[in-house]
C-alpha cells in the first residue's frame, strides 16, 4: 500500500508533536510500504524550513516519499523555488489555503502556479469547504500538471464528482471518505484508476482509512489500484 498522505512535525494548535517514529510504526502495523510524507514546519510556519525538514527525513527512511509545500502568501516571484522541487525528489506540491489563511484565486497561486508549469509535478490542495474544489479546477485549468484534491469528504463529494467527470486529470485521496459507502459510491461514478488511499496519520487514525478500504466492498483489483497502484503510476514510485 501506498499512503499519499501523512505528515509529522509540530502542531501548536493541538499542542503535539507528530513523530516520524510513530508514522513508520503505523506504516509497519499497517504494511504500508510507502508514505509520501511533509513536515507541519512547512505547512504552518515557514515552507522553505519545512521542505528541508521534510528532505532530511525521507533520506533517513527510504520508504518515505517527500512532499512539498509552498504558501503563496509568502511567494514574491521567480521560478527559483519551484525549479527546485523535481531536483530534490519530491513528487507532490501540497497547498493548504485554510490553515495558511490564503485564497484559491488569488494572484500569488496563481503566479505560483506559472513558475511551477516547467516542472509539473502534482499538486495537492485541501478542501476543507465546499466550493474550494471548484476553484482549484479553474486555477489549475491551463496547467499540465495533475490535481489532487485532498479532504474530500461526504459534503464536498458531489463536487469533486463533477470536476472529475469533466477533467481526466484530476484525482481525489480517501482521508476523509469514512461515511458508509461513500469510496464505493465514488468509485462508481469515476472509476477506481484515479482514488487514491491517504490517511491523513499520525494525525488522523490510519487504522480507520485502512479499514474503510478493506470493507467498502470494491473488487480485488479495484481495491489494488486505490491501495497503491495508482499512485505508484502516477508518482513513480518504485
Amino acid at each position: 500500500m501506498i499512503d499519499v498522505n501523512t505528515l509529522f512535525g509540530p502542531l501548536p494548535a493541538a499542542a503535539t508533536d507528530l513523530s516520524v517514529d510513530d508514522l513508520s510504526v503505523l506504516m509497519k502495523k499497517h504494511q504500508i510500504t510507502a508514505c509520501c510524507t511533509l513536515s507541519t514546519i512547512g505547512m504552518l510556519l515557514d515552507y522553505n524550513t519545512g521542505n528541508a525538514a521534510t528532505r532530511a527525513a525521507c533520506s533517513e527512511n527510504g520508504s518515505l516519499v517527500p512532499v512539498a509545500t509552498v504558501n503563496p502568501r509568502m511567494y514574491f516571484g521567480g521560478d527559483a523555488q519551484a525549479s527546485h522541487f523535481t531536483g530534490d525528489g519530491f513528487k507532490i506540491v501540497r497547498f493548504f489555503p485554510e490553515e495558511q489563511g490564503w485564497e484559491i484565486d488569488s494572484a500569488p497561486f496563481h503566479a505560483l502556479l506559472q513558475a511551477m508549469s516547467s516542472n509539473p509535478l502534482p499538486i495537492m490542495v485541501d478542501i476543507a469547504r465546499p466550493g474550494i474544489a471548484s476553484l482549484a479546477a479553474q486555477a489549475t485549468a491551463r496547467h499540465l500538471a495533475p490535481l489532487i484534491l485532498s479532504g474530500v469528504d461526504e459534503k464536498t463529494l458531489s463536487e469533486a464528482v463533477a470536476i472529475m467527470r469533466s477533467r481526466a486529470n484530476v484525482y481525489v485521496e480517501t482521508s476523509r471518505l469514512v461515511a458508509t459507502g461513500a469510496l464505493k459510491f465514488l468509485v462508481e461514478c469515476v472509476g477506481a484508476d484515479r482514488v487514491l488511499y491517504g490517511s491523513g496519520a499520525p494525525l488522523r487514525p490510519m487504522a480507520s482509512a485502512v479499514g474503510t478500504l478493506q470493507h467498502s466492498g470494491l473488487t480485488p483489483e479495484q481495491q489494488a489500484l486505490v491501495a497503491g497502484g495508482n499512485a505508484r503510476a502516477l508518482l513513480e514510485i518504485k
